[in-house]
């Protein structure tokens, strides 16, 4: 793949380039601690999430609409980690962010069943950082980064008073790949990941 070009930025600019990132990038990490990355959420989960962060609750055409890009934005992710040049994705993930019941038992039962479904993919592997690991860097914020091409890439941060993207200081984004690749050693993946959802899921309440 030929050079793209990152830009640093904030707000919605960090936003639209992250979309961009999410079709263009041949390896991605993601860190969340406190819920599912967006790409992996089915509609229920992703209702409850954003109906709650964007307290006081928008009205119901806002929320619809929120959904509707986010359903949008991981059924065109989903279709590319399923093609024929798909990127390699790793998702780090807190215990904590599957055994939280969002939306409703049901709804988390649908939710976990659809995160194993994917986690089957050879192009994705799902790690989960058990409580008994303890502290883990993934604690202080989630982080999502994007290698584009041979010493390109980016790190974006999710946050409640404005998006940021980093692709000048690549120096900044080599330490936050370390970070990811190093949770990685204390997480368990492939089939003690999926042995861990169905039990969650077996657990909750009908």
């Amino acid at each position: 793949m030929g050079s793209v070009e990152i830009n640093d930025a904030r707000g919605p600019a960090a936003f639209d380039q992250l979309m961009r990132l999410e079709q263009e990038s041949t390896e991605i990490f993601q860190v969340q601690p406190s819920f599912l990355p967006g790409f992996v959420q089915v509609e229920g989960y992703a209702a409850a999430v954003i109906g709650e962060i964007t307290r006081p609750a928008p009205v119901d055409t806002e929320l619809t609409e929120k959904v509707g890009v986010r359903m949008q934005r991981a059924r065109a992710f989903e279709s590319r980690l399923k093609g024929e040049t798909p990127p390699r994705m790793w998702a780090v993930i807190d215990e904590a962010v599957v055994r939280r019941v969002v939306g409703s038992p049901a709804v988390m039962r649908e939710q976990l069943a659809h995160l194993i479904a994917l986690s089957r993919l050879k192009t994705l592997t799902l790690a989960i950082i058990p409580f008994d690991r303890g502290v883990h860097p993934g604690m202080a914020g989630p982080f999502e980064v994007h290698q584009v091409a041979e010493g390109q890439a980016a790190v974006f941060f999710e946050c409640t008073n404005g998006d940021e993207i980093v692709g000048t200081d690549q120096e900044l984004v080599r330490h936050y790949r370390e970070t990811a690749e190093s949770m990685l050693a204390s997480a368990v993946t492939g089939d003690e990941a999926t042995a861990l959802l169905e039990s969650i899921s077996g657990s909750l309440s009908s």
